[in-house]
């Protein structure tokens, strides 16, 4: 790959390639974008890259500074610790952690609600803090007039530890912080992927420099524990929604809770945002939006005079990594991880707990306190 990135650079003035060239660029292109998933960005062919289109240029569920120019151009810096964010400045800048989490290639470290992980970490926060509540305040009423409704429903598997004494074990406020940081960058990338980015920027900032992580490593019990107290929530969240839109009436719940179906919680795709939000949130997830009117006007003029960034950044230095090397590196990132990532919030027995004891009941005034209209 080297050698054919020198001999192609000789040619970048003329955009003169012959067949064989723009396959080798063509290559080039889907190898540099190997690793975004499907649909988070535009389906971008070689054409994109030479004429600098709009859908190239003006990204916009992704920040203006590390737009697609700067994901090519650092491709390879990226792929360092096997794509996988890293808190150490030393060892990853914090554009590149940045790009790491807007392209959604690590899968720990995304806002996308797609993998398994995300989706527990979101659960374990939004429980860890309707426990915190609850403990704080014992005052569900004074969140929502929503009614709180006890279901009944089954513990026979719940995860009970061996000292079955029911502690409350407190979270730091700078812990509450940073799990409320989080979910509120959930919420923006799930709400308003492309109209703001200060929530998933004030998030990342301090994930960066603090202490805390995710909870992204789960063994195979834990795993099996996690998958049983979501499938539980599921049903509990799909009849708690029920129940507040009745109550609420239409109007006010899709103003006050719909707006966390499908970003914080699970629930039908009818008990979370309006046609027309959701419209615009799927049509930005799937890389579909208004490229010249959504992102900064700056991007991409003058490109008469400066050349064609796009494809400089294409032909810049890069070396495809294997299954093997990936799994090398992978191996060395996780063998090294506690010097290069920070602590959970909690330990991983006590979050599991809480995910299975809370119920949307107690945990939907929460949310609707702490993210109001």
């Amino acid at each position: 790959m080297p050698t054919t990135t020198v001999v192609l650079a000789r040619n970048t003035h003329g955009f003169d390639f012959d067949d064989s060239k723009k396959a080798e660029l063509e290559l080039l292109l889907k190898t540099k974008l190997q690793g975004v998933p499907n649909h988070h960005l535009p389906s971008l062919i070689l054409s994109d890259i030479l004429d600098q289109t709009p859908r190239a240029l003006n990204i916009a569920n992704i920040p203006p500074d590390i737009q697609l120019q700067f994901f090519l151009q650092n491709r390879a810096a990226i792929d360092n610790y096997a794509g996988k964010a890293i808190k150490d400045d030393d060892k990853q800048s914090f554009d590149i952690t940045r790009a790491i989490w807007f392209y959604r290639l690590d899968e720990a470290h995304q806002f996308q609600r797609f993998h398994d992980i995300v989706r527990w970490n979101t659960a374990i926060y939004v429980a860890l803090l309707a426990q915190h509540s609850k403990v704080t305040s014992n005052k569900y009423s004074s969140h929502s007039e929503v009614r709180v409704i006890h279901h009944g429903h089954s513990s026979k598997d719940s995860y009970n530890p061996r000292n079955t004494k029911d502690t409350y074990k407190p979270l730091p406020s700078a812990a509450i912080r940073f799990i409320t940081q989080y979910l509120t960058a959930i919420l923006e990338h799930h709400n308003t992927p492309t109209s703001s980015f200060a929530a998933r920027e004030s998030f990342l900032r301090a994930w960066k420099s603090g202490p805390w992580d995710l909870f992204t490593v789960f063994g195979g019990a834990q795993k099996k524990l996690m998958k049983n107290a979501m499938k539980v929530l599921s049903k509990g969240w799909e009849s708690e929604l029920a129940i507040a839109k009745e109550q609420m009436g239409k109007e006010r719940y899709e103003r006050e809770v719909g707006k966390f179906v499908g970003g914080l919680i699970p629930g039908r795709k009818d008990q979370g945002v309006g046609a027309w939000e959701r419209r615009v949130e799927e049509k930005a997830r799937d890389g579909d939006i208004d490229m010249e009117n959504a992102a900064p006007k700056d991007q991409g003029e003058g490109k008469e005079s400066h050349g064609n960034g796009l494809l400089e950044a294409l032909l810049s230095p890069y070396v495809s990594h294997t299954k093997h090397t990936e799994k090398q590196a992978e191996a060395e990132t996780r063998g090294g991880m506690t010097a290069v990532q920070g602590t959970p919030v909690i330990d991983m027995r006590y979050a599991i707990t809480m995910v299975q004891r809370m119920k949307p009941e107690d945990m939907l005034p929460v949310l609707i306190c702490l993210f109001p209209e």
